[in-house]
Parts: C-alpha cells; structure tokens; sequence
C-alpha cells in the first residue's frame, strides 16, 4: 500500500511539473491590464519555521488559477520537520493542498490551504538512512497565511500551519 501511494505520489508529482508551463506567452499571465498587478501561474518558495519544541525547513510549488477575485491555488510541497521533546524525531513530510488566495488586483494577499500530508520518519541505520512512514498514514496539512507579491516576481509568505509551524518564506514566481 506504502509503496502504490509513493509511486502514485511520484507519478502526480512529474505529471503536474511538466503540464503546467504555458504554451504560448500571451496566456501565462493571470490578468492582464496596465493598471493592476499582474501574477504570474508558477511559484516556488522556501520558508523556514519554528514552534517551541520543533523545527522546519520547506520548499513549496504552486499553480495559480485565476477566478473573478480570488485565486485557487494548487501546490506540491516537501517538509523537513525536526523535533526534539523526549527525544530527536526527524520527519520528511510531501505534501498536496488546494487553496485560496485573495486580493488578486493587490500585492497583498490573504492564503488559507489544506490537503493531505504523508509522514515519513527518518530512521538513520548504522549503514544506511531509511524511510518509515508514521503508522496513522495520511494527515491533514494546512496553513493560514499572509503573502506579499512583489512587482517584479519576488514573493514573502508568513504565516502558522502544519507541519511549518511559524514560518517564514521567500520564493519567486514565473
């Protein structure tokens, strides 16, 4: 069972990378207009996060679809999270949320997402580093959040969530 969600995992993970450049350079911006920002489809971030006893690192990919005043968006995402309570727990965590953006005439936004997260402990043998996912399987990730959009493709995100905790981001978009 592990292995089939893993591959089918993989397998939605290339997929969605390779389908989701535009074809053409008219269409691969959001709205267009000369007055109003105007938001790129692709993102990529990198954000770390901390709460009292934990710690994470993630890196995050996210497709924007584009609605009347809102965004939707569509993100991938990979969580290292690091917790020392009782003992040292490593944890790799991928990630598939669906979201929602707002303010898209604005630099700034409002971001709610949720999905489902697969933890995987990582178990260092004496020869070896293992993954061993965590026996409830399949949890619900999320984060609430504030974003600002640069003009010029630049991204900070901040904001509380599962498994980032606190965090603080920085990406680009394209």
């Amino acid at each position: 069972m592990k292995k089939t969600f893993l591959s089918f995992f993989l397998i939605l993970l290339t997929s969605s990378s390779a389908l989701s450049q535009a074809d053409d350079r008219k269409n691969k911006k959001i709205n267009e207009s000369n007055n109003e920002l105007i938001l790129n489809k692709n993102n990529v971030n990198f954000g770390l996060g901390s709460g009292l006893i934990a710690f994470s690192a993630n890196t995050t990919y996210e497709r924007l679809i584009a609605h009347k005043k809102i965004c939707s968006t569509l993100s991938l995402g990979l969580n290292y999270l690091y917790i020392n309570f009782f003992s040292e727990d490593h944890l790799f965590i991928p990630s598939l949320r669906y979201g929602i953006m707002t303010g898209i005439h604005s630099k700034h936004h409002f971001e709610v997402n949720a999905g489902p997260i697969l933890p995987a402990v990582i178990s260092d043998g004496l020869d070896f580093v293992a993954l061993d996912f965590v026996s409830e399987g399949i949890l619900l990730g999320f984060n609430l959040g504030y974003r600002y959009q640069y003009q010029d493709s630049k991204i900070f995100r901040t904001g509380f969530g599962f498994p980032e905790l606190f965090y603080v981001g920085f990406g680009f978009s394209f």
